[in-house]
C-alpha cells in the first residue's frame, strides 16, 4: 500500500518533493564488555542539534545489559536491563510543577545527570512493571482518592505526568531502534531477534498488561505492530496528499533515510494567493482555517521557502531549463502515524491551537478525575457513555487517544533532532512550534537531552564496572537458576522465609558453577523457545522454517538431559503438524528418548500429541 502511494504522490500535481535521502545520521549499535562476564549494548546516533550549535554529536541514546556469561556464543545469551538515556529523574521544582492540577507548562531543564540513571525495563522480569502499576492504581483508588479532591487531583495529577513522560521516552527509542533496524549494513552487536524483543517489549511496557506476554508471541505481536504502523502511514499520506491536491496546497512527505514517511507538511504558493478567487476550501481532516480568505497570508512575514518547479510543476533544482521560482509558505504539519486520520501538530497561522486541543482534552480529563472522582470502577455508567461519546467522535476523525497523540508528538520530536537536510530556518520555526505542545513539567528540551544522554552513559559505563554491579548480576543469576530449578511456590515460600528472617541473603554459590548450570538451562529454554515460535508461525512447521535447522533443535533437545515435561509437548506438535518424513522420524527417535527419562510425563504427552492428525 505504501509503495503505491509513494509512486502516485510523486507523479501526482501539487507534491512539493519526494521523501529525502538520509544525509547525516547514522545510526549505530556498539558492544563493551562489562565486570562480571556480561556486555553493555549500547544504541549511538549522529544527531543534529542545531538548537544548541552543536551538528553531528554521536550520541548515545539506549543502552541493553546483556548477559553472556563471558563467552561468545549467543545462544546462551540473556537480556536484562534497558536503559532509555535521554529519561532522566525529575528536579524537585518539575516534581512540584508536575503535581499542579493545571500545570500545563515547563519549569526548566534539568542540566546534568550525574547519577546512575534508573532501568525503564527489566526484559528478565518483564511482569514486574504490570504488578507495580497495579499496586500504585489500586493505592490510589483505595487510599487516595477517598481524602477528598485536593488530595485526589493532586496525587492523579502527579501521576500521570510521570506515566505520560515515561511513555514519551519510551515511544522516542522505539523509533530509534526502527531506524537502527533500518541502517545499513549488518548489525552484528544487536542481532535482529534481539532487536525485535527489545523493540516489542518496550512497546508492551505503555499497555496495562503487556508485560504478562510470553516470549514466544514478541515476534509476532513485532511483526504485527510494525505492519500496522506502515499500513496507517500508508492510508495517512493517501488521505492527505489527495484532500492537498483537491484544495490546491502543496504536499512534502517527511522522512528519515530508507524509513516511511511519518510527518507531513502542507505549504502554499503565494503566487497562488493572488489569483485565488472564490476557491473552494474543505477542511475536512485538515483542520486549519481556510488559506484562501485568511487576509494574514496575503501580506505573510513569517518563514518561507523558494522552491523551483518546471513547466509541469514538479519540483526541480535552480539550475534547471524553464524552473521557475515560486514563494512557498508553510501551513501546517501533520503525523502520519495517528491511527485513521492524520494529526495536525502544527499551525503556522494558529500556534496555538494545537495547543487549544491538547489543555482542553487534558482539562478534562483531571477535571473527571481529579475534581469529580469519578472512576471506572466506581462509575461504571458515567464512562460507559464517555466511551460511546469518544467513540462516536473517533468514527468522525476526532483525536481521541491521549497515548497514539503523544507517540506521534514524540515522533516528530525525534524527527527534528535527527534530521540534517531540512533548511534551518524551517527546524527553527517546526521546533517553537512544537514547543507550544509541550504540556508536561517533566518534560526537557531536546536542545539539552543529547547532553544528559551523555552524561548518565558515562556514568551507567562506570556503576556496570563497579563490584556493586557485579554483585547484582550475580543475584540475578541465582534468581534466574532457581526459576528454572523450583517451583513458583517454593520460591515464594522462600521468599517469606528471608522476610521473616530479617532478610537474610542466601548463600553465595560458586561462579564457574552457576555459570555451568545457567548455561545448559538457556541453551534448553532457547531450543524450547524456538520450537514454540515455530508452532505458532503456522500449521506446517516444515513449510515455514528450514526442517534441518528444527531437526537439529529437536535432537538437541532429545540430548539434554535438562529438558523439562515442555519439550516432549513441542516435539509431539512438531511431530503431529510435520509431513517431512525425515523430521517425523527424528520426532519419534527424541520422542522415545525422553520416554525413557519420564516415562509418565513424556508418554502422556506424546500420547497426546501423536493422535492428533497432520494438518
Amino acid at each position: 500500500m505504501l509503495e503505491t502511494a509513494l509512486i502516485s504522490a510523486v507523479l501526482g500535481a501539487g507534491i512539493l518533493s519526494p521523501p529525502r535521502p538520509l544525509s547525516g545520521p547514522v545510526y549505530r549499535a556498539e558492544s563493551q564488555p562489562v565486570a562480571g562476564g556480561a556486555e553493555l549494548v549500547t544504541v549511538f546516533a549522529r544527531l543534529d542539534n542545531a538548537a544548541s550549535g552543536s551538528r553531528d554529536l554521536d550520541v548515545p541514546l539506549l543502552a541493553v545489559l546483556r548477559d553472556s556469561l563471558g563467552d561468545n556464543d549467543p545462544d546462551n545469551d540473556r537480556l536484562r536491563s534497558v536503559w532509555i538515556l535521554t529519561s532522566t529523574r525529575p528536579t524537585i521544582w518539575q516534581r512540584t510543577a508536575s503535581a499542579l492540577s493545571f500545570g500545563y507548562f515547563r519549569v526548566g531543564n534539568r542540566r546534568h545527570a550525574d547519577r546512575v540513571p534508573s532501568p525503564a525495563l527489566d526484559l528478565a522480569a518483564p511482569s514486574k512493571s504490570v504488578y507495580r502499576n497495579l499496586f500504585g492504581d489500586s493505592l490510589q483508588a483505595i487510599e487516595l482518592d477517598p481524602l477528598g479532591a485536593p488530595v485526589r487531583s493532586t496525587t492523579r495529577t502527579y501521576r500521570g505526568n510521570s506515566a505520560d513522560y515515561n511513555k514519551l521516552q519510551v515511544f522516542q527509542a522505539l523509533s530509534n531502534l526502527d531506524n537502527l533496524a533500518l541502517s545499513s549494513g549488518v548489525n552484528t552487536a544487536l542481532p535482529q531477534e534481539q532487536l525485535r524483543e527489545i523493540y516489542a517489549r518496550l512497546s508492551l511496557s505503555t499497555r496495562t498488561f503487556g508485560g504478562l506476554v510470553r516470549e514466544q508471541n514478541l515476534s509476532r505481536f513485532y511483526d504485527k505492530e510494525t505492519s500496522q504502523q506502515q499500513e496507517t502511514r500508508g492510508h495517512n499520506w493517501e488521505l492527505l496528499r489527495q484532500r492537498a491536491e483537491l484544495d490546491g496546497l502543496y504536499f512534502e512527505p517527511l522522512a528519515i533515510g530508507s524509513a516511511s514517511p511519518s510527518l507531513a507538511m502542507l505549504w502554499i504558493a503565494r503566487s497562488d494567493l493572488a489569483a485565488s478567487g472564490g476557491r473552494p476550501f474543505d477542511g475536512q481532516f485538515l483542520d486549519i482555517a481556510n488559506p484562501w480568505t485568511d487576509a494574514g497570508l496575503q501580506h505573510w512575514s513569517g518563514y518561507s521557502q523558494v522552491r523551483y518547479f518546471d513547466r509541469e510543476n514538479r519540483p526541480v533544482s535552480k539550475d534547471t531549463p524553464d524552473a521557475h521560482a515560486a514563494d512557498m509558505i508553510p501551513l501546517a504539519l501533520y503525523s502520519l502515524d495517528y491511527p485513521r486520520v492524520p494529526l495536525l501538530l502544527a499551525d503556522f497561522r494558529r500556534s496555538l491551537a494545537p495547543k487549544a486541543r491538547e489543555m482542553v482534552n487534558k482539562g478534562a480529563t483531571g477535571v473527571v478525575t481529579g475534581i469529580l472522582g469519578f472512576t471506572r470502577f466506581g462509575n461504571p455508567s458515567f464512562f460507559a457513555a464517555e466511551w460511546a461519546w469518544m467513540f462516536v467522535r473517533g468514527r468522525h476523525g476526532a483525536a481521541v487517544n491521549r497515548t497514539a497523540r503523544l507517540q506521534a508528538y514524540s515522533g516528530a520530536r525525534e524527527f527534528l533532532a535527527m534530521d540534517s537536510a531540512m533548511d534551518p530556518g524551517l527546524k527553527s520555526a517546526l521546533r517553537l512550534q512544537l514547543d507550544h505542545l509541550a504540556l508536561n513539567p517533566r518534560e526537557n528540551d531536546v536542545a539539552h537531552e543529547d547532553t544528559l544522554a551523555r552524561e548518565q552513559y558515562s556514568t551507567l559505563v562506570r556503576y556496570l564496572d563497579s563490584p556493586r554491579a557485579e554483585a547484582k548480576l550475580d543475584r540475578d543469576r541465582e534468581k534466574e537458576l532457581e526459576s528454572y530449578t523450583r517451583s513458583p511456590a517454593v520460591r515464594m515460600w522462600d521468599w517469606f522465609g528471608r522476610f521473616a528472617s530479617g532478610g537474610a541473603p542466601a548463600t553465595p554459590q560458586d561462579d564457574l558453577r552457576l555459570r555451568t548450570e545457567l548455561d545448559a538451562y538457556r541453551r534448553t529454554a532457547a531450543h524450547e523457545h524456538f520450537l514454540e515460535r515455530i508452532l505458532a508461525s503456522g500449521p506446517r512447521p516444515d513449510v515455514v522454517w528450514d526442517s534441518d535447522t528444527i531437526r537439529k533443535s529437536v535432537e538437541a533437545l532429545s540430548a539434554d538431559t535438562h529438558a523439562g515435561p515442555e519439550a516432549p509437548r513441542l516435539i509431539g506438535q512438531i511431530y503431529a503438524r510435520s509431513g517431512d518424513l525425515e523430521l517425523r522420524s527424528a520426532c519419534w527417535r527424541a520422542l522415545q528418548i525422553l520416554n525413557q527419562r519420564m516415562a509418565p510425563t513424556a508418554a502422556a504427552a506424546r500420547e497426546a500429541s501423536i493422535s492428533a492428525p497432520v494438518q
